[in-house]
């Protein structure tokens, strides 16, 4: 306890009391289900708009966190491609920016913080620019 209170000074009562009447009530269970919710539709969102704009494109983690990560059976620059999609105003990392070792050129592509029209329209976006990057 001790190490703890020296590391960070403690915690403030006031956020673990909110904590605590919210996890009390229930009103954090019902949060997380609806966040739940609304994350696994704009996931599906996602890779159902993967599937229609670039459907050659490989989608890989859907299982684990916020982002997918999609493979092209090609090659590119997948940075190329980020840049040209941002200058379009979307914003996907290259997965080369992941990756150690040489692999296939994809997308890093992040749902939580878009709605899902925002998402449809990004992949759209991304379709749209592709060809100007795979020459």
């Amino acid at each position: 306890m001790a190490t703890k209170h020296d590391s960070d000074l403690g915690n403030a009562a006031l956020p673990q009391l909110v904590l605590a009447e919210l996890m009390a009530s229930g009103e954090l269970e019902r949060h997380l289900r609806a966040l739940r919710r609304r994350h696994r539709q704009r996931r599906d969102t996602m890779i159902a708009a993967v599937r229609e704009y670039l459907p050659g494109a490989r989608v890989r983690g859907a299982a684990a966190g916020l982002h997918l990560m999609i493979t092209f059976g090609f090659e590119l620059s997948d940075v190329s491609l980020a840049r040209a999609a941002l200058v379009q105003g979307v914003k996907v990392q290259p997965l080369s920016w992941h990756s150690q070792r040489p692999g296939s050129p994809g997308l890093v592509l992040g749902y939580a913080a878009s709605t899902r029209s925002e998402i449809e329209q990004g992949v759209a976006v991304l379709a749209r620019v592709l060809p100007t990057v795979r020459g």
